[in-house]
């Protein structure tokens, strides 16, 4: 079964997208609704330089967002290293803020931790989420960039003290970042969480315009606000050897690595029917061919080896990333 489909609104109020305001968010939704898609992500970190502004747009779009199931995420300052985020007061402190943004009194469906707290004991952190769903803030919570065995001592916590776990786990998962298969997700699947996947096209890096120097309209674009991150996670040259050496093998096939990599990880990766694609867009046109490129299902076998061959060569690199 396909994994549900997720938009992630990390976009909305970011500069450089078309989600700027709450007409162009209605929009969107309305497009949503037509694709089938009813889920949105968010942030109280969102977007990365006005954070908060994507869970004010919901928030003013709830003529239609209110019918939408939202999950958020707890606030991070990443001038730091998470430490304190998962604190009580600071918890609280967030949730408060993202609620009355979002136009949610009632809670939205999962809160996430962003990151992991280094400094926080665990057991204070898995109480603070626990504290958050009996409150009704939330259904249930989640955990994102955290390490394997941070998520198995949180767990173990949960069995041990009777604690509600985490319902969802939100990591990093594509055709170039598997390494989530190894060891994160047998712990997962072992305690009945879920695992939604984000930057499965790689953040635009799959276009393959980076790597072949035509930066312009990307993320990767010297005057994108992201782009400094974004040349930082997609840096390493063996990486853009490998997508240049597929890009190539591809266009036999008549296909683009964008398209390979969004059906892959919706019909051939390890994801199930329980787990989510978290899919982004600056654009809608991009929201749409995102969903059409879904749609055509299963790719041919020849295009899958090359798939294992394109992870075969990056593995050594980026096989620790989740």
């Amino acid at each position: 079964m396909v994994p549900q489909l997720i938009f992630g609104t990390a976009s909305f109020g970011m500069d450089m997208t078309e989600f700027q305001d709450v007409e162009s968010v209605k929009k969107l939704l309305k497009t949503l609704k037509g694709l089938g898609i009813n889920h949105l992500d968010s942030g109280a970190r969102y977007p990365p330089l006005r954070p908060g502004r994507s869970e004010e747009l919901i928030g003013e779009a709830q003529e239609i967002s209110h019918s939408f199931v939202v999950d958020t995420k707890v606030y991070t300052n990443t001038a730091n290293d998470g430490s304190g985020d998962l604190e009580r007061d600071a918890m609280q402190i967030s949730v408060a803020g993202s609620l009355q943004r979002l136009q949610r009194p009632d809670g939205v469906n999962v809160l996430y931790a962003h990151r992991a707290d280094p400094a926080t004991p665990l057991e204070e952190q898995v109480r603070n989420f626990n504290e958050q769903v009996e409150l009704g803030h939330c259904k249930g919570w989640g955990l994102s960039n955290t390490p394997p065995s941070v998520v198995l001592e949180i767990v173990d916590l949960c069995e041990k003290n009777g604690w509600r776990k985490p319902a969802c786990y939100q990591g990093e998962y594509s055709i170039i970042s598997r390494g989530m298969e190894n060891k994160l997700l047998p712990i997962l699947r072992a305690h009945g969480v879920a695992f939604n996947a984000f930057r499965s096209l790689a953040s635009g890096f799959l276009t393959g315009k980076f790597v072949n120097n035509e930066p312009s309209g990307t993320r990767f674009s010297d005057d994108n606000p992201l782009s400094k991150a974004m040349r930082t996670v997609f840096g390493s040259q063996d990486l853009h050897q490998a997508v240049k050496d597929f890009d190539t093998k591809l266009r036999a096939y008549d296909m683009s690595p964008v398209e390979v990599a969004i059906r892959w990880v919706a019909h051939h990766s390890i994801l199930g029917g329980d787990d989510g694609i978290v899919i982004g867009a600056s654009k809608i046109m991009q929201l749409v061919e995102t969903v059409a490129a879904i749609r055509k299902g299963p790719l041919p076998e020849a295009v899958l080896t090359l798939i294992d061959e394109l992870w075969d060569a990056v593995k050594e690199t980026r096989g620790e990333i989740i």
